[in-house]
């Protein structure tokens, strides 16, 4: 049975355009490829990583196939080494890149694979080209066409909601962020303050409901609807019924929560307004033995809201990925081509 199959191509070490094209004619001979069809080829800034590289030529091609994802990406793998990959540095400057972002309605891989690509949702250079010949796939887990995922991420301002893992860990990640990188990020409330009394009644505490900056220089909801939300995180994200949101309808630079705001219904207009993040980062530890999170921990059931998966083994490197993952919604992507046919 074939499968629509979405790959990513990215080069910014020595002739990028030349490698670039030989990586797809190659692609274009794997047995079980048929109707291969590029985007444009587009150039980005290097994002994350070492200083000092150069930009990025980028492209995705579509295609259908009888192979499975780890067919493909084996395949992928045999013509990167041909074309001279060399696996040094995470996020380094690398001679070609390939990348399986989707194949069909697979969600989940295994050791070295995960399809949906866990990271491409934040990135434009995936996303823009995607949209010149695939914008009709749909993302299995949440059912959004690319065309219109790229278009919410392209809304409001670049921002995310941190889930899973320990409310101590996303406290800190967001104070990480908002000290080396000045970004607003909106820390969970503290517990709520004692209700005071009345005669023998307890009488509700009035709060604002605007922001309260934190003693640590962050931002925190105010309003009792905050305590506990932390905790139920993952259970307000599978549900969709989580309460309150993120006051930031003034906002115009990126943003991080601590927590899961309200997220209205992914078909309402309400999806695009600066209160709710545009993905979700959940947040998993990874193992020894595979460097990557099983599928069913790592995309839990009852999908509501496009994610951004991110590994929290490094602590140091975490920040730098939601840096990184800001920063992608956001980069600019310029077509150096007219069109998809750079590579005949």
């Amino acid at each position: 049975m074939k499968a629509q199959c979405l790959i990513s191509f990215g080069s910014n070490l020595g002739d990028r355009h030349a490698v670039v094209a030989d990586a797809a004619r190659a692609v274009a001979k794997i047995s079980n490829v048929h109707e291969l069809q590029a985007s444009r080829l587009f150039e980005t800034p290097p994002i994350g990583g070492p200083t000092g590289q150069e930009p990025f030529l980028n492209a995705v091609a579509a295609f259908e196939t009888e192979a499975s994802a780890r067919d493909v990406l084996e395949s992928l793998q045999v013509i990167e080494k041909a074309l001279g990959r060399e696996r040094r540095q995470r996020w380094g400057a690398r001679v070609i890149d390939l990348d399986v972002v989707l194949h069909g309605e697979l969600v989940g891989g295994g050791t070295g694979l995960i399809v949906p690509h866990p990271r491409y949702t934040a990135r434009q250079f995936v996303l823009k080209p995607a949209c010149d010949v695939a914008g009709h796939y749909r993302d299995p887990r949440f059912g959004w066409t690319l065309s219109r995922l790229a278009e919410h991420i392209d809304q409001g301002v670049p921002s995310l909601a941190l889930v899973g893992g320990d409310q101590a860990i996303r406290e800190e990640l967001c104070a990480r962020l908002s000290d080396q990188f000045g970004v607003t990020t909106f820390a969970a409330s503290p517990l709520a303050k004692p209700m005071k009394v009345l005669g023998n009644a307890p009488m509700p505490v009035r709060r604002d409901a605007g922001q309260e900056r934190s003693s640590a220089g962050r931002w925190s909801l105010s309003g009792p609807e905050q305590a506990g939300r932390v905790q139920e995180s993952d259970r307000q994200l599978e549900s969709g019924m989580a309460e309150g949101s993120v006051e930031v309808s003034k906002a115009t630079e990126p943003w991080v929560s601590a927590f899961l705001p309200s997220l209205p219904p992914l078909d309402s207009s309400q999806a695009a307004s600066l209160n709710v993040p545009r993905l979700v980062a959940r947040m998993q530890s990874t193992t020894d033995q595979t460097k990557w999170p099983a599928p069913h921990q790592m995309w839990p059931s009852g999908w509501c809201w496009p994610e951004y998966r991110l590994e929290i083994d490094d602590l140091d490197w975490a920040v730098s990925e939601l840096e990184s993952a800001l920063t992608s919604m956001r980069c600019p992507v310029q077509p150096v081509t007219a069109d998809g046919e750079w590579w005949k």
